[in-house]
C-alpha cells in the first residue's frame, strides 16, 4: 500500500454510499486527485471541515485496489469569508468549476492550483468586488490556458480616435472604431479605453498583483461580460452559475 502526503484544495465533495465522500482535490504536485473520505458525512467526522468544497487542507491518503483513501487530514484555510454571503459562495463554486475544468493535466495544474488559492482569499477576504476578481480570474485562466488575446492596439496603422475601441471575439484581438475595421472585426463588443487598460493590466500581472487594481463598476462590467464570453467560447461550456444571482428571488 503508497501512501502519499499533499497539500490541495477540495474541488468536489460527493456522497458515496452512507456517509463517505468522494473528494476530487486540486493539488500543485499531483494534479487533480481522486479520493475516498471516509465518514466525511458524519457530522462528527475529523475529515469533514477539510473535505468541504474549498477547503485547502494537507491530505495524506493511501492507495488499495487503484483507488486514493484519505486516512489523515489537517485544515489548513477553509476561507471562511466565502461563507458570508450567497454571491460569495456562488462564485466559490464558480472558481472551483473553472479550475476543475482547466486542469486536463498535471503540467497545467501546476499554474491553476496557486491562481484558485489567490482568488479564494481574495474572495473570503471581501477586499476586492465580487465581480472584479471573477473577471480578472476568468481573463488570466485565459492567459494560461494559451487563449491570450492580441490587445496590441489595432493593425491598421491609423492613430487611435476616441475612447472606444472593440474586442473581436472571432480574431480575438483589438481593433479600432472606423468601419473598415470593425467590419473585418466582425464579431465583436464595444469597450472603453479603462476596460483596455485593465484587461492589459490582467494579462500582464502576477498573482501577487493579479487582484490588486481597482475600477469602476461600468469597467468591471465591461470586462466582465467580455471574459464570460470569451471563455466560455474557448472553453465550450457555458458557466451560468453566476447567471443564477440576477434572477434570484427578493423575499420581503
Amino acid at each position: 500500500m503508497s501512501v502519499l502526503s499533499v497539500r490541495g484544495i477540495v474541488i468536489s465533495a460527493k456522497p458515496h454510499k452512507e456517509h463517505d465522500r468522494i473528494l476530487r482535490i486540486l493539488t500543485a504536485s499531483h494534479g487533480l486527485i481522486h479520493a475516498c473520505a471516509p465518514g466525511a458525512g458524519k457530522p462528527t467526522s475529523r475529515h469533514g471541515p477539510s473535505s468541504q468544497p474549498g477547503a485547502l487542507s494537507d491530505f495524506c491518503l493511501s492507495s488499495s485496489k487503484d483507488f486514493m483513501y484519505l486516512s489523515e487530514s489537517e485544515l489548513i484555510e477553509p476561507f471562511r469569508g466565502i461563507y458570508e454571503d450567497i454571491e460569495k459562495l456562488t462564485a466559490a463554486s464558480h472558481l472551483l468549476e473553472i479550475a476543475s475544468d482547466a486542469s486536463i493535466d498535471a503540467e497545467m495544474t501546476r499554474s491553476i492550483y496557486p491562481l484558485l488559492v489567490h482568488a479564494m482569499y481574495y474572495l473570503s477576504e471581501g477586499k476586492r468586488p465580487v465581480a472584479l476578481i471573477i473577471c480578472a480570474y476568468e481573463w488570466k485562466m485565459m492567459d494560461m490556458l494559451g487563449y491570450a488575446a492580441d490587445l496590441n492596439p489595432c493593425k491598421c496603422g491609423f492613430p487611435s480616435t476616441g475612447s472606444k475601441s472593440v474586442f473581436s471575439f472571432s480574431k480575438c484581438r483589438i481593433f479600432c472604431t472606423r468601419s473598415s475595421c470593425l467590419a473585418e472585426a466582425c464579431d465583436y463588443q464595444i469597450i472603453s479605453n479603462g476596460c483596455l487598460l485593465a484587461l492589459q493590466y490582467i494579462q500582464a500581472s502576477d498573482l501577487k498583483t493579479l487582484f490588486a487594481f481597482n475600477a469602476t463598476d461600468e469597467i468591471i462590467s465591461e470586462i466582465s461580460t467580455l471574459s464570460r464570453r470569451y471563455m466560455c467560447e474557448r472553453l465550450d461550456k457555458k458557466y451560468c452559475k453566476m447567471d443564477m444571482l440576477l434572477s434570484a428571488p427578493e423575499w420581503e
